[in-house]
């Protein structure tokens, strides 16, 4: 009893964060999304996996899936220094230490990954400019048989700019790859099924280098 009324609160506490989010994204920014249609009505086995250059990402993608879909962050433990951003991290996300990972982070995040439900994931770690993407995403992605939806955000400017508020901010989700398909990408903006199979099937992966691929594929939408 005491368990269900302690997940009843952690849920209504995440509808009642996300209406705030979304009441003070209305003054912020004009954000458009574009490919809505391609989250899919079952998400649980979803890794969103997406760009990040600001610290309003994580927020927008929350109001995009709605108030019936959840999703679980994974971020770095920086954050939870932060006074802003301590409570609802620390409450709905996992964080790592991004610059010492150790075997503590891989179990917290294979852990996370288990779970039922989507998770959102920003390979690149940060919203450093050129920063290479860590291979986990894809490894974690493999072992628990999840699927990427690909998303890419972009800012006209800051709503802290002048002319203040209502900032243009443009979200774009693609349709669901699986890690087969993201095998097959090569280059280009066709989806990555539509490339040639690889010849050698038995050929190691190269994590870093699907890392690498799925970032491309992500910045093409």
């Amino acid at each position: 009893m005491r368990e269900k009324i302690g997940k009843l609160i952690h849920r209504l506490g995440y509808v009642g964060l996300l209406l705030i989010i979304y009441l003070a994204s209305k003054l912020f920014f004009r954000l458009k999304v574009k490919g809505k249609k391609n989250i899919p009505q079952n998400a649980d086995d979803l890794v969103i996996t997406s760009t990040h250059t600001s610290y309003w990402d994580p927020p927008l993608i929350g109001i995009t899936f709605g108030l019936l879909r959840k999703i679980h962050f994974i971020a770095r433990e920086g954050l939870l220094k932060n006074p802003i951003f301590s409570l609802p991290v620390r409450t709905y996300s996992t964080t790592i230490n991004r610059d010492d990972f150790g075997k503590n982070d891989l179990m917290n995040l294979l852990k996370a990954f288990k779970q039922k439900g989507p998770i959102c994931v920003f390979p690149e770690g940060t919203t450093s400019e050129n920063s290479p993407p860590k291979s986990g995403t894809v490894r974690l992605a493999e072992k628990t048989n999840r699927r990427f939806l690909p998303l890419k955000i972009e800012y006209g400017r800051s709503p802290t700019e002048f002319p203040f508020f209502f900032a243009p901010a443009e979200l774009t989700i693609g349709p669901p790859i699986d890690l087969e398909e993201l095998k097959r990408f090569s280059s280009g903006k066709e989806r990555p099924e539509a490339t040639a199979r690889d010849s050698s099937p038995n050929k190691k992966v190269d994590y870093q280098e699907l890392s690498i691929k799925l970032m491309d594929y992500i910045h093409q939408l």
